[in-house]
């Protein structure tokens, strides 16, 4: 994907001219946003620019929306979330994507858009993995880059997030991601270094939680020496919203802009500082240079038309070639000749198309699953089976049964009358979104107890799935196709029947592994733990690393997704059998099928070119996600089996065949040396895997790599990392596993695990792996509560701040109802975590003073057991009011 304009550039003299024009109170004032949304124009020095949040459309709030409720805002084209369109493969496609919200942000004279979302998926079931696309850093990249290039080409700025380690909702303000600097490097910081290195994106946003010890906002190690020092990064580094606290340290550790405005607070903080001598003015002048030179570079765009039309048919194409086929015994596509079809599920009527919290979209109303089939020629007979989400708690048994019973009743029917039946499912706001985490993999309660019913009468069943992230699917075995739309956009209706009538060919795959349960994932010993300290123990093995190298069967391998035809895959050449490595850090590695792009083009010239043919052998067109999977050669130090190194989207006309030619170059063989501090690629003898999926893997070639020695011993150090390494006449060959039967491959009596993940990765283990003395993270004690501590923490030490805190709960979700929103909405869920988990100086931040500094110091000695004293403050906080 290559950008067809160049962005606005900005000369540096003008950013000087302007720096030098302003006051040093001016300068401050641009390192703090003004409102929800803008930044200062430093007393009409410099326009004004708005940003919005993101990422799968434009969520503006003006002046006619309400600014403390998240759902409200501008209607726009809600396309489908990055973990539906990252199963596309389709960096193209993402760019169209991207580039329809640019036309919609200049439209609505919006500069930036806070996307996009691209932390790595360490679990399965945090609840905003559908802002976020892979558990792989290499799709998660070139995703992100080519959202950036297509945005930024109109001159629409863009804020990749939530950097870094971002990883749970559960305590996301306040907890400590403790990682290891290998998966810091390969995992976590690669997707972003992706980006950064082939797009400069305008912005990063740094994260609420700390890293190793220290808040993203104020860790300079990550924000400052390894983005700009070692990437090269030239944009500005601003924080998500309330999380700069202690500004004058995040400011000196490189953050350039804190948001939203703070009603003068932060300001008057940095005057503070820099009049005590803990900050400089040269400091302040290398953040408000950064601030001056984004403001010039994205204020005053031209606004353009926008066809709401032609985007809402975008957004229907994009859903339609994200969907993934997942079983398949013949029955889909529908057939043409049967008109009369039985829907069930709630969902049908009432589709998931988007996730909750602060990406959410007030979309333009598209046509449901219903309405689509319908419009298509189809006689529905329809049973919603379950009550609507946000009608489950106040439906009474009664209700329930009587829901079941219609289901059970028409899929008899269905059966006797031999018609088709489409049953609706998939994640809802109550059990996904954003600010709250899942705890296990299970379907809603409501939906899995009619499910089982109804397959007792009918098992000539489809299901059609929704949802931002995997769920278990125990009724696998038992129907006849699965199609997943994931959360798909406005348009899922119609997309979903394009798929099931087949105008469109599926051709989504899964961009993360469907593992059988949450009692395999890899992070479940530490992620979403009611705890400070959340150590990444699993270190590099996350996602199909984990399941892959430790043989643990999946439901759904990485990289799988059926089509309505087949592929053929011949011929593979690989330009050499010899490959001089010895340039992996300088390399630049992969975005899609080439070594970089852009600006980012590969220095290393060094490359090599993979070569292969597919064939479509069937009698459908349709498009092959082809994956470049490098095994890496056995090693007693910790390394994947296999990992993702390349892919490219290939579209066939039946019977018609191309030659597909991919670059790799030395970053397809490296890992991070912890010790030099770069990234290495050992010797040895690695087999370039050409595939369909990661266990379906059709061409390979092996190559005799030239790098480095590299010699740690792991296994004898690190033994619990090791423990359960499968035995070379356990392992199966990817080719055998490909050949077995759709039945065999999903059937739940496979479950075998060749290990126990509780016997992995243990903390001491962990402990000798981050080789440096793991950061402390203790709860505050009565004299240790600060400003930078939270509600949740001053109620367990003190009886007053517990009726204070469980007030402002009460609170908030008595003004929800009010509104006619669930105590269940992300909104509010959003809201209570916001009042109980962030530090007090953030609720100052993020409230504009209406929580003050007064009530804050009061909360503080309170917890410290202060009475006294805490009462002084209130009493003055009442004085100024």
């Amino acid at each position: 994907m290559k950008s067809t304009k160049t962005p606005k550039s900005t000369k540096k003299s003008n950013v000087q001219e302007v720096l030098d024009s302003l006051t040093l109170q001016e300068k401050i004032n641009l390192l703090n946003g003004v409102g929800s949304w803008y930044t200062s124009d430093a007393n009409g020095k410099l326009p004004v620019t708005m940003m919005t949040d993101g990422p799968h459309g434009l969520r503006k709030q003006g002046a006619e929306q309400n600014l403390s409720d998240i759902n409200d805002s501008i209607q726009s084209t809600c396309f489908p979330t990055a973990s539906c369109v990252a199963n596309s493969w389709d960096l193209d496609l993402m760019a169209e994507m991207s580039g329809a919200i640019a036309d919609q942000a200049l439209k609505e004279e919006v500069a930036m858009v806070l996307g996009c979302g691209m932390n790595i998926k360490r679990s399965p079931m945090c609840g905003r993995n559908f802002e976020y696309f892979s558990e792989d850093p290499l799709l998660a990249g070139s995703l992100a880059a080519s959202y950036i290039e297509a945005m930024q080409s109109k001159n629409v700025g863009t804020s990749i997030k939530h950097f870094c380690c971002n990883n749970q909702e559960t305590r996301r303000q306040s907890s400590d991601s403790i990682v290891d600097e290998r998966a810091l490097r390969e995992i976590y910081l690669r997707p972003f270094e992706i980006a950064v290195r082939n797009t400069q994106p305008t912005t990063m946003m740094a994260s609420y939680n700390k890293v190793n010890g220290k808040y993203s906002c104020m860790n300079k190690e990550i924000i400052n020496d390894i983005v700009r020092g070692e990437w090269g990064y030239e944009g500005a580094i601003i924080s998500d919203w309330g999380a700069a606290v202690n500004i004058p340290e995040c400011i000196k550790a490189g953050l350039d802009l804190a948001m939203p405005g703070s009603g003068g607070y932060q300001p008057d903080e940095l005057m503070k500082a820099y009049n005590e001598g803990r900050l400089s003015e040269e400091e302040i002048n290398r953040s408000a240079s950064k601030v001056i030179e984004l403001v010039l570079r994205v204020a005053n765009n031209p606004k353009v038309e926008v066809d709401y039309e032609k985007h809402h048919q975008l957004a229907r194409k994009i859903a339609a070639n994200s969907a993934v086929l997942l079983k398949n015994d013949g029955v889909l596509p529908l057939s043409s000749k049967q008109k009369d079809i039985v829907v069930i599920g709630q969902m049908a009527d009432e589709i998931s198309f988007q996730g909750g919290g602060s990406s959410h979209i007030n979309a333009f109303t598209g046509p449901d699953a219903i309405e689509s089939l319908k419009a298509a020629g189809f006689n529905v007979h329809y049973a919603p089976a379950y009550p609507a989400d946000d009608a489950v708690e106040s439906t009474t048994a009664e209700e329930f049964q009587r829901l079941a019973q219609e289901a059970v009743a028409l899929a008899k029917e269905a059966e006797i009358k031999k018609m088709p039946v489409l049953l609706f499912c998939g994640l809802t706001n109550r059990t996904e979104g954003e600010g709250f985490d899942r705890h296990d993999m299970n379907l809603p309660a409501e939906q899995l107890t009619v499910i089982k019913k109804v397959l007792q009468m009918n098992k000539n069943i489809i299901v059609v799935a929704f949802g931002g992230s995997p769920f278990a699917i125990p009724f696998v075995d038992e129907v006849s196709a699965i199609l997943h739309m994931y959360l798909a956009g406005e348009a899922s209706g119609e997309a979903c029947v394009d798929l099931l009538t087949g105008k469109v060919n599926p051709s989504g795959k899964l961009s993360e592994t469907y593992p059988f349960s949450e009692k395999d994932v890899p992070s479940k010993a530490t992620w979403g733990k009611e705890i400070p300290a959340i150590e990444y123990r699993e270190s590099i093995f996350t996602g199909y690393r984990f399941y892959d190298t430790f043989n643990v069967p999946v439901q759904y391998e990485f990289g799988y997704g059926l089509s309505y035809t087949k592929f053929a895959y011949t011929g593979l050449e690989v330009s050499a059998s010899d490959f001089d490595a010895t340039d992996a850090d300088s390399a630049i590695g992969n975005v899609g099928a080439t070594c970089g792009y852009a600006a980012g083009a590969s220095k290393s010239k060094k490359n090599l070119k993979v070569k292969f043919t597919v064939k479509n052998v069937g009698k459908t067109a349709g498009a092959e996600v082809v994956q470049i999977y490098v095994k890496n050669p056995k090693a007693d130090y910790l390394r994947p089996s296999r990992e993702l190194r390349a892919f490219t989207k290939v579209y066939l006309e039946p019977g018609k065949s191309k030659k597909v030619t991919v670059e790799l170059d030395a970053k397809a063989f490296c890992l991070y040396d912890v010790n030099a501090k770069q990234y290495v690629a050992p010797s040895g003898s690695y087999e370039i895997q050409v595939a369909a999926s990661l266990n379906d893997v059709k061409l390979k070639k092996a190559v005799k790599v030239k790098g480095v020695k590299y010699a740690a011993n792991d296994r004898e150090r690190l033994a619990s990392y090791f423990a359960a390494e499968p035995e070379a006449s356990k392992t199966k060959s990817a080719s055998k596993v490909a050949v077995k039967s759709k039945v065999e491959k999903t059937s739940k009596a496979e479950k075998k695990p060749a290990v126990n993940v509780d016997d992995l990765f243990t903390h001491e283990d962990f402990a000798k792996l981050y080789a440096k003395p793991l950061p402390e993270d203790p709860s505050p004690t009565v004299g240790t509560y600060t400003i930078y501590n939270n509600m949740n923490e001053a109620a367990e030490l003190s009886p007053l701040c517990k009726k204070i805190r469980d007030k402002t709960v009460e609170k908030i979700v008595n003004d929800a109802v009010k509104r006619g929103r669930s105590p269940n909405d992300p909104a509010v869920k959003i809201g209570i975590g916001g009042s109980t988990e962030n530090p007090l100086e953030s609720i100052i931040l993020l409230s504009v003073r209406q929580f003050s500094e007064n009530m804050a110091e009061a909360i503080v000695n309170l917890a410290n057991n202060k009475k006294f004293a805490a009462l002084k403050c209130f009493l003055k906080g009442k004085k100024k009011k």
